[in-house]
């Protein structure tokens, strides 16, 4: 009874062998269609929601800027132009402190290159005149 029931399931598997191949081909390839398929829609879900997130940010800023209010990139530029400012400002104060250095030094060596003044002539005994000895 066992050597027929074999005989009956090799015939049985014999015949069913080229469709069952043909349906495991099948089911591979719509496999690898759903993986594709689930890529492709993961990718383009992305690619959606970034692009609503623009839409919706360039639709908030344009809203306030009809109300008024600064946007982001209007700080942003505010921000750039406060830091060329500020570097502007430190460069003319390192320039100021470098001057009143140079004039410093100009001050304290003008006196010693310069004549006597009219009150250190006075103190002089004029001619004619003799200082008591």
């Amino acid at each position: 009874m066992t050597d027929s029931a074999r005989t009956y399931f090799d015939a049985f598997l014999g015949m069913a062998g080229e469709p069952a191949r043909r349906a495991r081909n099948l089911a591979g390839k719509v496999r690898e269609d759903l993986r594709t398929g689930t890529e492709q829609v993961r990718e383009q879900g992305s690619r959606t929601a970034t692009d609503l997130g623009r839409l919706i940010r360039a639709e908030f800023d344009a809203s306030l800027t009809r109300l008024g209010v600064a946007t982001q990139a209007d700080l942003d530029d505010l921000n750039l132009r406060l830091e060329h400012s500020e570097e502007q400002v430190r460069d003319l104060r390192i320039r100021l402190a470098e001057a009143e250095a140079r004039m410093n030094a100009a001050e304290k060596r003008a006196p010693a290159e310069t004549p006597p003044s009219d009150s250190a002539a006075t103190m002089e005994p004029i001619d004619g005149e003799e200082e008591d000895a």
